[in-house]
């Protein structure tokens, strides 16, 4: 009889290991070349979309890579938006320059969801910031990291629920992005 039990415990447990493969994302390294090469971990393969967008320094081309998840998943949404500006627009020696447009980048991205900053903290790369916004009354959340490399502007986010907001894939996400040279 003990054989029996522990055969069927054996079977139970990889039943229940199947489901729980089978429910999750298959997670894929996802890469661009242009107009930076980078590479970053997401919950599957992401789609381009690219738009000119009008500036004071003329007019910019944006790239936007993004995953939308299912009800089922801890994120709605991963993004990656690129902007490419004219060389030289950001000299790797003007960090207050870099430090305003990203702080007014994030300001904006609060602006645009009608949402409340709840922290934004420099990386340790001192050209980056790690930011949350809350928005719709507090009922869902973006957490993000934004960036200049080349100049090439780079906004990493995710977007979820407030619920959810605390999951490990949006750090998995976030912290997997990497700039190729």
């Amino acid at each position: 009889m003990q054989f029996v039990n522990h055969s069927f415990r054996i079977f139970l447990m990889f039943f229940c290991g199947i489901n729980f493969l089978i429910g999750q994302s298959e997670w894929i390294t996802f890469s661009s070349e242009a107009p930076l090469k980078f590479s970053v971990y997401a919950p599957g393969e992401m789609e381009k979309s690219v738009k000119s967008i009008k500036t004071a320094v003329g007019e910019l081309q944006t790239e936007t890579y993004s995953y939308q998840g299912t009800a089922e998943d801890e994120n709605y949404l991963y993004l990656v938006n690129l902007v490419q500006y004219p060389e030289g627009a950001f000299p790797p020696d003007s960090l207050g320059l870099i430090n305003d447009y990203l702080e007014n980048s994030i300001s904006s991205s609060v602006d645009r969801v009608g949402g409340e900053l709840v922290y934004s903290s420099d990386l340790d790369s001192n050209n980056g910031k790690l930011f949350r916004i809350k928005y719709n009354d507090g009922g869902a959340v973006i957490k993000g990291k934004s960036f200049i490399k080349n100049d090439v502007f780079i906004n990493v986010q995710v977007f979820t629920i407030q619920n959810k907001s605390l999951n490990d894939e949006m750090d998995v996400f976030l912290d997997s992005f990497k700039v190729k040279f």
